[in-house]
């Protein structure tokens, strides 16, 4: 137990020795963590946002007036059977009416107009998809059904729909912020682990002298090795902390305008509820990439 507190406290002290490469490596390592934290953050974000438009933004299948109950009893068997199809709901005309006719002020008068005229909203299937990302090929199987011959069109190929559009940009989004979150990610990560592997490779050179006294007088190689550890180690923490300080004022604000825009409420809360496990992964990850650098520079620049 001695042994491990000299160890760590000589290490803690190597911290502070150079005092530019040490801040190098811990402001790098504070923004490598910042940029995984929201990139984490990115995803998650976008997957539930992306979640909210699937629940929304289904496939519509418009059924002919002409279309007797059996045929649209077969169609509707068959779509269960189509691949990416989880589940399949019938929409009477009169539920098409009420619907708008519940849905404002505005669908008060338009259901009002159109029971005058005899009802002209068609029946439906609401086909609810396993995938989102899947819907032009669940409709193009849709289409190629036999018993599709009472469909007169659906929401995705209808001209006058602009949800495919609303689908497939907010897929490019989500693609986009995987693609960029990750490459600036394993950047950053990269130049933390060239800078603190090189900090500990300074710190070898600048303290060799020490090292062969160590070595004349017989410290273990746990002993020479684990300040170094510690250090890299150190750098993690220091940087973590300093990810978690600006963390909270950007957090907050970032919070209050993704909660009134895109109503994000429930992604933002479920970060705020795990603050602190967040902040425990940051210095996890800080702690673990210091440690993997400075073990990488020891065993190429420190032989025992």
């Amino acid at each position: 137990m001695i042994t491990f507190w000299r160890v760590f406290k000589s290490g803690f002290r190597n911290t502070f020795r150079n005092a530019w490469l040490s801040s190098a490596a811990t402001v790098i390592m504070a923004v490598t963590l910042l940029i995984m934290t929201f990139f984490a953050f990115s995803i998650i974000f976008v997957r539930s946002q992306l979640n909210e438009v699937q629940k929304k933004i289904d496939l519509t299948v418009f059924i002919s007036d002409e279309a007797g109950e059996a045929q649209i009893k077969e169609l509707q068997n068959k779509l269960l059977q189509v691949d990416g199809v989880e589940s399949v709901q019938f929409v009477s005309k009169a539920d098409a009416l009420k619907r708008l006719e519940d849905s404002s002020e505005e669908g008060k008068k338009l259901a009002k107009s159109a029971t005058d005229i005899g009802n002209p909203l068609p029946s439906s299937l609401e086909v609810k998809l396993a995938k989102l990302d899947d819907i032009g090929g669940v409709n193009k199987r849709i289409r190629d059904l036999p018993e599709a011959v009472i469909i007169t069109e659906t929401s995705f190929d209808s001209r006058d729909d602009n949800r495919k559009g609303v689908i497939e940009n907010v897929i490019k989004i989500s693609n986009g912020v995987t693609r960029v979150g990750a490459v600036l990610s394993v950047v950053f990560l990269l130049i933390a682990l060239m800078i603190i592997f090189n900090t500990i490779r300074m710190a070898i050179f600048t303290r060799r002298e020490e090292i062969e006294i160590m070595k004349l007088v017989g410290a273990t190689k746990w002993f020479v090795r684990g300040p170094f550890i510690v250090e890299g180690s150190m750098y993690g923490v220091f940087g973590a902390t300093i990810a978690t300080i600006t963390l909270v004022p950007i957090g907050r604000v970032a919070g209050q305008f993704l909660t009134d825009k895109f109503n994000a409420g429930s992604t933002v809360a479920y970060f705020g509820a795990n603050f602190w496990l967040i902040v425990l992964c940051m210095d996890g990850l800080g702690i673990l990439i210091g440690a993997v650098s400075s073990w990488l520079a020891i065993s190429r620049h420190l032989k025992l």
